[in-house]
């Protein structure tokens, strides 16, 4: 069931969250699929030359998840009902391979256990699925190991049963790393005949077709081949690489693989899978910046990294190990888009994207980028003059040189036709984004300076809560170990959710002014590390891909021989993400957890 004509008839279709394009025609949900890619991509200028492809389709349509991650609600097995904490019941769930969907009808007859349950993850693996209860912390082992037995018991198919522990009223499903009750802890599984089998680890990544994961390794072997003039004796990093299959598959075609993962249970599986088929692989269980941070020579890196992204710093890392080729996949077209673009600011640009259609009838859109090294991307002018130029800074990027920075935006000015002499007027923090000057030599510095002083500074920010209309926060602060006056007008531009978008006057230049005074009345800016809300930036950053503060310097005004001047940036392209993916959050909220099939340690 691949063809473009295809429909889903589905019962449960007008209350599970699970199938949002289930409505749609096939070809229609590809063409949805590439529009979302599209429009998250060319919101970036850095982007404008990146070939997109066409969506790859997936077959078959249905029947192909081999991980079902579902919530339980006494005898209820399934999803969230759309914009409600009520479980709506799936038997007969058309998205399982038929033995995931034998498991979970299995697990279902067998309820209520004397304890409750609240979730169940079942992997397939060849020769049958793998079973993790999904409970509170304070649930009896003892009970649980009977219920293990029970299901086993009764259910051959099964090969092993698991639990993972959570605190309660956690919003994710998955807590702690698996520990087995009964049975087998992890089970042999070949994505694509012919080829080399992975373990199935509990709580382990797996992309959720496997079809298309067989499509997706040809795909960046391809890639690989051709850019590098083969695999044999190459060196190649992958990141976030789960229990191993695209690591086993690219050692088995000659490469020289150092496979990382900060999920140990994936990479201790990895090694017993190499070791068995006589395939060298080199492991790393350890997160990405760890591995990253080693200065051996690479040919070609592979990251596969969570719906969150790569963070700045695996970004940076990425870039100085300067290899000849990087290959991104991501499930999250936003997030991907804003990675691409800080990378091309850092010497790599992405010249193709490929989607392909992991999830059918979900909105997700798996897909695989390839970067190859490139000047970094020009800084964008928004006005110069005979004295100065002001400039569009990027996010992630520091104003001056810093020591853990290769690339900086003084040095981007600096070649810029007539501004080989450049110094900048102010400095905006690497985190926030915006109107920036620069004197176009030394000499000019002193007069401009006085200029912006006497002008006016905007800022846009994203608070967390909600602010009256209007306000003027006035709190001395420290400057220099010295108590200095300190005030902020601000103007509320509109309620984002339940925050609010506020555009910011600090009447003052004191350090982290604006930052420290919102702080202080018990509305942080959103993302903000160092005066923040840590769970909030959590929730921001796994949610909606908020990697930074959520502040950009919108506008300055300064008067130029008696005439003022407004020099203005849009708001940058990620924080734009950001407040669309709040929006549509509001407007079709779904309180579910995650239930693609992601890595456990994700």
């Amino acid at each position: 069931m691949s063809d473009v004509s295809a429909r889903l008839s589905c019962p449960h279709a007008t209350q599970c969250g699970g199938c949002p394009l289930s409505a749609f025609e096939y070809g229609a949900q590809l063409a949805t699929k590439q529009a979302l890619l599209e429009r998250a991509i060319r919101r970036y200028g850095e982007l404008a030359s990146t070939t997109l492809h066409p969506a790859a389709p997936a077959a078959p349509m249905v029947g192909y998840r081999v991980r079902a991650k579902l919530v339980v609600a006494g005898s209820v097995v399934g999803l969230y009902a759309r914009g409600t904490h009520d479980v709506v019941d799936l038997p007969g769930c058309q998205l399982l391979t038929p033995r995931v969907a034998a498991a979970v009808d299995g697990i279902r007859r067998l309820l209520p256990f004397d304890f409750p349950l609240d979730g169940i993850d079942v992997r397939e693996a060849d020769t049958g699925v793998l079973v993790t209860f999904l409970v509170s912390e304070e649930t009896s082992a003892t009970r649980l190991a009977e219920a293990a037995r029970r299901l086993r018991t009764e259910h051959p198919e099964v090969l092993g049963v698991s639990v993972s522990r959570r605190p309660r009223n956690s919003p994710r499903l998955l807590g702690s790393v698996p520990e087995t009750l009964e049975g087998a802890d992890r089970a042999p599984h070949t994505v694509k005949p012919g080829g080399p089998f992975h373990y199935a680890v509990p709580g382990s990544f797996v992309q959720a077709h496997a079809g298309q994961a067989a499509r997706l390794h040809e795909a960046i072997a391809s890639v690989l081949e051709s850019a590098l003039g083969g695999l044999s004796g190459r060196r190649v990093l992958e990141l976030y690489a789960g229990s191993g299959a695209l690591a086993l598959d690219l050692a088995a075609r000659g490469a020289a693989v150092t496979a990382v993962d900060a999920h140990a249970p994936g990479i201790e599986a990895l090694v017993q899978a190499a070791e068995a088929q006589g395939l060298r692989v080199h492991v790393h269980a350890a997160p990405a910046e760890v591995a990253l941070a080693s200065t051996e020579p690479v040919d070609a890196i592979v990251v596969d990294p969570p719906r969150r992204g790569l963070s700045p710093r695996v970004r940076r890392l990425l870039a100085e190990r300067a290899p000849r080729l990087i290959v991104a996949v991501s499930c999250n077209p936003r997030t991907l888009a804003r990675d691409l673009s800080h990378l091309a600011h850092l010497g790599f640009l992405a010249r193709s994207l490929l989607p392909l259609d992991m999830i059918p009838l979900s909105e997700s859109v798996e897909t695989l980028a390839v970067l190859e090294p490139a000047p970094p991307s020009p800084v964008v002018e928004l006005y110069r003059n005979e004295m100065f130029v002001a400039v569009n800074k990027p996010p992630h990027l520091p104003t001056t040189p810093q020591g853990e920075h290769a690339h900086d935006l003084l040095a981007a000015v600096r070649r810029l036709p007539g501004f080989r002499k450049a110094v900048p007027v102010h400095r905006l923090d690497v985190g926030t984004s915006g109107v920036c000057l620069f004197a176009r030599k030394p000499a000019f510095v002193a007069e401009l300076a006085r200029t912006l002083r006497q002008g006016r500074k905007e800022y846009l920010a994203l608070v967390r809560g909600s602010l009256p209309a209007k306000g003027r926060i006035v709190r001395a602060l420290s400057d220099g170990g010295t108590l200095r006056e300190a005030s902020t007008r601000y103007r509320r531009e509109r309620r984002v959710a339940t925050h609010s978008l506020v555009r910011a006057l600090p009447e003052q230049g004191r350090t982290h002014q604006i930052r420290r005074h919102f702080a202080g009345i018990g509305h942080p800016v959103l993302g903000d590390a160092r005066y923040g809300d840590p769970a909030s930036n959590r929730h921001f950053e796994e949610r909606h891909g908020l990697d930074r503060t959520f502040l950009h310097a919108a506008r300055i005004t300064l008067e130029l021989a008696g005439t003022p001047l407004v020099i203005e940036a849009p708001l940058a392209p990620d924080l734009e993400a950001v407040i669309e993916s709040l929006t549509e959050d509001v407007a079709a909220p779904s309180p579910a957890p995650d239930l693609r099939a992601s890595a456990h340690a994700r």
